[in-house]
């Protein structure tokens, strides 16, 4: 991703992972997060040498990512496949100076706060965001996400995505497991 020359960051159960510093579960893939203003870039830097496809619209089958091609909301998900090597890559809204939450656009964030470091040095998205999108789904596997992150998160992080989770999921059973806004 770095010879692309674009923004990106290891998104999902890697992001949380590599961010704790230690693998906390197995992971069957990985997930990098770009802006979705760079989506041509990328289809340009791989289409010769990857098979690329989408899920757009949201929730139909994979069907193949043409060079003419653009994926809009709420369209996020290519998957890049060469021989045994696989990722995806979810599209993100950002500007130069905000991201938006892609399933709610009220929540928002500064672009600067939307990844960490990692131990590695590999850009990751920050775990109280990552932990936001894993909330659609309380899993096995999001649980132990959730269970592994949230207690290394600082104040000011867990608030934000306590914050987050109301204004989303109101409902939310890790709301109680996290500091009030």
């Amino acid at each position: 991703m770095e010879g692309i020359g674009i923004w990106w960051a290891v998104a999902g159960g890697w992001a949380i992972d590599l961010w704790l510093g230690r693998v906390t579960r197995e992971h069957h893939d990985i997930e990098i997060a770009i802006r979705r203003g760079d989506q041509l870039i990328l289809h340009e830097a791989l289409c010769d040498s990857w098979n690329l496809s989408c899920l757009d619209p949201p929730s139909t089958s994979w069907r193949p990512w043409l060079r003419s091609h653009t994926i809009e909301a709420p369209a996020f998900q290519i998957k890049a496949r060469r021989d045994e090597d696989e990722f995806d890559v979810f599209l993100e809204t950002m500007g130069e100076e905000q991201w938006v939450f892609r399933r709610d656009d009220r929540i928002r964030r500064p672009r600067h706060a939307l990844t960490v470091g990692s131990d590695s040095g590999i850009p990751v998205i920050a775990p109280e965001v990552q932990l936001l999108y894993m909330a659609t789904s309380l899993d096995v596997k999001n649980e132990g996400d959730f269970d592994n992150a949230s207690e290394q998160l600082d104040q000011r992080s867990a608030r934000w995505l306590s914050g987050a989770l109301a204004h989303a999921h109101p409902d939310h059973p890790w709301l109680a497991r996290l500091p009030a806004t």
